[in-house]
């Protein structure tokens, strides 16, 4: 795949997985900026977003039809070299994806009781690290859990508390219990707000090309047509290129909102 190829998968990848995350359906908005925040519909929404998250904040399948990547690593090289900027247009995209990145590997410390093996501590973790983990106790029991015990092993060694992987495999729910129910909770209309940042830095960086690229005819109905740039030439690129058009024809699902600084101040 060419470069302008793998960017045009790569931005339809990250659009869906935010749509999937950031939407009414899934959430609530509310309040008035700067003071907004968002709730979810349930435990299970929650649980969902925290999921999906886990994917975006992994990399692509290396059988993919590009090379292997983070999603966040994609954007960030999307945002260094683009194909399609215009008059600057990638800057919003280039923003929102770097100031992302800058929180999630920020470390945390964090006060925790997990009584199942009678320890008291304060953890240090970056917030990258707890997001995955969470997700991935969301989605799988705790026998297909041992990888996390063993980051969570890891992550009390640091802080002095010695524990076996049974120990850690015990302690798996008070961890969810802290970080997904608490902390995740209070930080979800932080990342929400980081997520729909990059969705409309998407949908402001591929305007200009949508604006060149799309033509009328003279039909009742309407109907268009897209002109390809002249390097797309797989099949799939050429789908993934018309639907990302597509998707740019309309402004993202919720409008671009501030979430109150009470929300961004602990953890």
């Amino acid at each position: 795949m060419k470069n302008i190829e793998q960017e045009i998968i790569i931005l339809k990848a990250v659009k869906e997985l935010i749509d999937s995350m950031v939407n009414f359906e899934l959430m609530s908005l509310q309040g008035k900026d700067p003071d907004s925040s968002i709730s979810f519909k349930s435990m299970t929404h929650r649980m969902f977003f925290n999921i999906i998250l886990v994917d975006f904040l992994s990399c692509t399948d290396p059988k993919g039809p590009i090379k292997q990547t983070s999603y966040l690593g994609g954007l960030r090289k999307i945002s260094e070299s683009p194909c399609f900027d215009e008059n600057n247009s990638i800057q919003h995209l280039k923003t929102a994806t770097q100031e992302f990145k800058n929180w999630l590997e920020q470390e945390v410390e964090v006060d925790i009781w997990l009584p199942s093996i009678d320890k008291d501590t304060k953890v240090k973790i970056t917030r990258f690290n707890f997001l995955k983990m969470t997700g991935d106790i969301s989605k799988h029991n705790y026998l297909r859990a041992v990888g996390v015990a063993a980051e969570l092993k890891g992550i009390l060694a640091k802080s002095g508390d010695d524990v076996e992987i049974e120990e850690a495999l015990l302690a798996l729910a008070e961890f969810y219990e802290r970080f997904h129910t608490d902390i995740l909770g209070y930080h979800s209309s932080t990342i929400a707000e980081f997520l729909n940042n990059i969705r409309w830095g998407i949908y402001c960086y591929l305007q200009p090309e949508f604006k060149k690229s799309i033509v009328w005819k003279s039909s009742n109905p309407p109907k268009y047509r897209y002109t390809y740039p002249k390097d797309v030439t797989s099949d799939f690129a050429k789908a993934c290129y018309w639907e990302l058009m597509n998707d740019v024809r309309s402004e993202p699902y919720i409008r671009k909102f501030e979430v109150t600084k009470w929300l961004k101040l602990r953890y």
